[in-house]
């Protein structure tokens, strides 16, 4: 079982890589800066709830990992799927799975 500590940092590690990849995204000019903005608050403003280690707060934010599973998904299975969304959904995935876990973890380690 991972301490908390190495599952937090994973958790962050998973979240940055998700941003880094619709930034790229916005590179590519598929989205503006302001979308990239307006999609990344949600996931930035869970951090310090996260660092907390609140069992509330993994569970609040696979929530909102699944709305942006299903936002991902229209482009990804859509007429053509670009690799960076394939990589977008890839990581959102493995980040729910990842942060369904983290109760169980906090809660083992207390």
């Amino acid at each position: 079982m991972l301490k908390v500590k190495t599952f937090t940092q994973i958790t962050m590690g998973l979240i940055v890589s998700l941003i880094f990849v619709k930034l790229l995204i916005v590179f590519t000019g598929r989205i503006n800066y302001i979308v990239f903005i307006i999609w990344s608050l949600p996931l930035l403003s869970f951090i310090p709830f996260l660092l907390k280690k609140s069992i509330k707060a993994y569970q609040s934010f696979c929530f909102i990992l699944l709305i942006y599973f299903l936002l991902a998904s229209l482009r990804v299975f859509g007429i053509n799927g670009p690799l960076l969304d394939i990589f977008e959904i890839s990581f959102i995935i493995i980040l729910f799975i990842h942060s369904m876990y983290g109760p169980k973890t906090i809660h083992s380690n207390n």
